[in-house]
């Protein structure tokens, strides 16, 4: 599925009557199986983005176009949260059978799409579990897996990353390589940090301060399948120092706009 973003546009009232434009004109496409990752200071709309490909949110101007064909089984979306949005009192395998509860699977055969999905991520033993028996990379396991489970178009992911240690971060960084090489599903992930953009995408965009508008698009030049060894070819540290570049001159814009009242 090809996501065409033309001209976007979306703002929200402030208190005063005024209105706070975070993003604005905003055009790209990703393409079909692409695996993209956005940067950009904090509050530069990279959430806003992520809501309004997911339905969560209208654009005030422009268009988003979903192209290609869609399988009639499952959603055009799922998203993949920072703080995990798992159900407290269900169990691992009824939160990843949610969507498809919602879409009427009949139980038996979701609960083994749950459980298939647990096994793809390596926690199948912990279906039965509660949402607090599992600590956050567990956690956040179960919460790709329900995504996945639905088998949407268009994975979504939003610093999934951002809420576990650097340790968990590494091993789900590579999990998510080797479950996107099975799937290829198109993907847009939100991240703060340049080393893992690097590491997972296809192409980066580098977002600006808000109004935010498209900074650069750069094309990560490592063939897949792709592993850790990547970080030691002299490109990734190239490709690192540029981006961390372009990102700190967005962070000053924002914050010299802050300090000047114009944000």
């Amino acid at each position: 599925m090809r996501i065409e973003i033309d001209n976007v546009v979306k703002g929200y009232p402030r208190a005063d009557g005024s209105r706070l434009s975070v993003v604005g004109n905003l055009s790209t496409t990703i393409e079909a199986q692409e695996f993209v990752c956005v940067i950009g200071p904090s509050g530069c709309g990279k959430s806003t983005l992520l809501g309004l490909l997911g339905g969560l949110r209208r654009p005030d101007g422009g268009e988003i176009r979903f192209v290609g064909e869609r399988s009639a089984s499952g959603p055009l979306t799922s998203i993949v949260w920072q703080d995990y949005a798992l159900i407290p009192w269900r169990s691992i395998v009824d939160n990843v059978a949610f969507g498809l509860e919602l879409r009427r699977v009949p139980t038996k055969r979701r609960r083994e799409i749950a459980r298939e999905h647990l096994a793809m991520m390596g926690i199948e033993t912990f279906a039965d579990a509660k949402p607090h028996e599992l600590s956050g990379g567990m956690r956040q396991r179960a919460g790709i897996a329900r995504a996945l489970a639905s088998d949407p178009e268009v994975l979504l992911m939003d610093e999934p990353f951002a809420a576990v240690d650097a340790q968990t971060r590494t091993l789900l960084q590579d999990e998510l390589l080797q479950v996107w090489s099975q799937h290829r599903k198109t993907v847009l992930f939100i991240t703060h940090s340049i080393e893992e953009a690097v590491l997972l995408a296809d192409r980066i965009v580098v977002l600006g301060p808000r109004p935010t508008r498209i900074v650069e698009e750069i094309r990560v030049p490592f063939p897949r399948p792709r592993s850790r060894e990547i970080e030691l070819d002299p490109r990734f540290t190239e490709l690192k120092h540029h981006l961390w570049a372009q990102l700190r001159d967005a962070t000053l814009a924002a914050e010299w706009a802050e300090a000047k009242g114009e944000r």
